[in-house]
């Protein structure tokens, strides 16, 4: 429990996701923003990074104040492939030191970077194997997609 508690203070976590599939995420539908598309698959891409197979991948595009805004949500059946996926996504978009110090592995993560002119956040919950990101062109924006998702379930 200590661990978890300096974890958050570390981390700055902004809220507590308890999910055990991507379906507690399905109907997510905040208030002011317009829905563009909803998918479920299996794997995928998340901007270039490839999911594997055995990820149960979600992807909302939303619309708000004339911008896009995806959001994944992605349910790993094994914390061991969440790790290798979150390792990998994060190597996608920045160097090596920014891997080693994106998370506190198999319990939390967070990445926050600006690409290719676009906010993107990213975090996992290792307790219950979830990815998630919302990415789109203004960083209040995409912060409140984050605490909307962090307070849904």
């Amino acid at each position: 429990m200590k661990i978890i508690l300096i974890t958050v203070f570390v981390m700055g976590i902004s809220g507590i996701i308890i999910a055990s599939t991507i379906e507690d995420f399905v109907e997510f539908s905040p208030r002011g923003y317009e829905d563009i598309s909803r998918v479920i698959m299996r794997d995928g891409k998340v901007l270039k990074t490839s999911v594997p197979e055995e990820g149960e991948h979600l992807q909302i595009n939303f619309k708000k104040s004339r911008g896009i805004y995806e959001v994944h949500v992605i349910y790993f059946s094994s914390t061991f492939t969440l790790m290798n996926f979150w390792y990998d996504f994060v190597r996608d978009y920045t160097d090596g030191l920014d891997v080693a110090f994106s998370a506190i592995p198999f319990i939390y993560g967070e990445f926050n970077i600006e690409y290719s002119k676009m906010q993107l956040s990213a975090w996992f919950t290792g307790y219950n194997n979830t990815f998630f990101l919302v990415y789109g062109p203004k960083k209040t924006i995409v912060n409140d997609l984050k605490l909307k998702l962090n307070k849904s379930k």
